[in-house]
C-alpha cells in the first residue's frame, strides 16, 4: 500500500485525526505533526517541515527551543508508527 493510501485524514482547525489503513489505528496530530505526515508522503525532509511549521506558530520561540519540539514532534510521529526514522532527514 503507498503511503499516499495509507492514511485517511480529517483535517480541523488546530489538528486532524489519522486512520492508519495499514494498522488499523487512529490517532490525533497537531499541526506540526500533521505537516510532517504530509511531507513524508510527498518525500520532503520531515523534520525540516515541522520546523517551518512550529516557526509560523510560535514566532517568540528560539530557534534551538523550535528544534527541540521539531525533534519531539518526530519523535512521537515514529512512535506512532506513522513516520520510519529514515524518513526524517
Amino acid at each position: 500500500m503507498k503511503a499516499n493510501q495509507r492514511f485517511l485524514v480529517q483535517r480541523w482547525s488546530d489538528g486532524c485525526a489519522v486512520f492508519d489503513q495499514e494498522t488499523g489505528d487512529t490517532h490525533t496530530l497537531d499541526l506540526p505533526s500533521y505537516e510532517g505526515l504530509v511531507a513524508m508522503q510527498r518525500g520532503l525532509p520531515v523534520e525540516e517541515t515541522v520546523y517551518a511549521a512550529l516557526c509560523s506558530l510560535h514566532p517568540e520561540m528560539s530557534a534551538d527551543e523550535l528544534a527541540r519540539l521539531a525533534q519531539d514532534c518526530c519523535s512521537r510521529l515514529e512512535q506512532s508508527g506513522l513516520l520510519e526514522n529514515e524518513s526524517r532527514n
